[in-house]
């Protein structure tokens, strides 16, 4: 596949006829995909798009560029054209940079991973190209992921939630019943996100990602903020508050979900970082710390990896009467 021909010119906005011969048809179609003839093309729609001439030579504009790396073929006087728009030597391919949670241990009513891009992803039949391998005899679990009919994308397209079945995750519903929990204590998966997933500019990833976990057994307890503990900074300075949770809890309903107020209420300005695969939560003042005693409050929408949250269980029964969460800590900076 070549980017020029001795007839056309090709970049990602035109395809330039050089010196049509005016006697003679000089329009032509565009495909997307590599065709060797003319009867391959015959069933397929072409391209849309625009014409233009200008000093001789006749243009077609596509209404959405061509996406790069990707086949074309032009079809003009019974003859078919192939033709790609190579990368840019310093393009940088679409990577994963994180997971979350990556643990290598998993329970086995786990309901969601955060999956964090190198850059925005396209939300076109992201599903298809994400699969959960039994390791014991390598076959793909059935029904396994939540397939959304528009994915849970971050506003700048980066970050990807992506949920385990929660139908067959949650006892007493139906899928539950029939197929049973996606995930079985003692077996080993693989979660597969395979080379074709695309970025917004239509270019694949180079590689498949695999992240390889085992499974525990269910976990069925509330967490609770009565079990983190912090290190605390000193007065007069901006060092940061670490606090440390026991259990791994969900990335994403950690996000805006806590604060920190002084004794009349105000709440203390700052910027809180989730190392979610580490168990910490740092927040950095914008302010020096002053002597005196603070409350760290939170939102009882904070989860573990099993859908419990600080005020109930994922599959609770609905009628069981619930205890009040302890949501408030209050420390003293010396």
């Amino acid at each position: 596949m070549n980017a020029q021909s001795p007839r056309f010119s090709f970049t990602s906005d035109t395809v330039t006829l050089k010196k049509p011969d005016h006697s003679k048809e000089s329009h032509f179609k565009v495909y997307k995909g590599a065709y060797t003839s003319i009867h391959q093309t015959l069933d397929k729609k072409a391209i849309l798009g625009n014409y233009a001439q200008n000093n001789g030579e006749l243009y077609f504009i596509p209404i959405l560029p061509f996406q790069k790396n990707n086949r074309y073929t032009v079809v003009y006087e019974n003859e078919v054209y192939p033709f790609t728009i190579d990368l840019d030597a310093s393009y940088k391919h679409l990577q994963i940079t994180e997971v979350y949670p990556n643990s290598d241990t998993l329970p086995s009513n786990f309901l969601k991973w955060y999956i964090q891009f190198s850059k925005p992803i396209s939300p076109s039949k992201i599903y298809d190209h994400i699969s959960l391998i039994n390791n014991s005899d390598n076959t793909t679990v059935d029904r396994a992921l939540l397939p959304l009919e528009t994915p849970l994308l971050s506003d700048d397209g980066t970050l990807l939630t992506l949920w385990i079945e929660p139908g067959r995750q949650k006892r007493d519903l139906g899928p539950n019943e029939r197929l049973g929990e996606v995930l079985i204590p003692g077996e080993s998966y693989t979660l597969i996100i395979d080379e074709h997933l695309k970025d917004r500019q239509g270019i694949s990833m180079k590689m498949n990602f695999k992240h390889s976990f085992s499974v525990s057994d269910p976990d069925r307890k509330k967490p609770s903020i009565t079990s983190w503990k912090l290190q605390l900074p000193l007065a007069n300075t901006k060092d940061p508050i670490i606090l440390q949770y026991q259990e791994q809890l969900d990335y994403g309903s950690l996000q805006n979900t806590l604060q920190i107020v002084d004794t009349s209420g105000n709440r203390i300005k700052g910027k809180f970082i989730i190392a979610a695969n580490q168990k910490n939560i740092y927040f950095t003042p914008l302010n020096n710390w002053n002597k005196n005693t603070y409350t760290l409050k939170c939102k009882p929408i904070i989860e573990d990896l099993s859908g419990n949250n600080l005020e109930r269980l994922f599959d609770q029964d609905i009628t069981a009467k619930r205890t009040p969460p302890i949501l408030e800590l209050s420390f003293s900076i010396e």
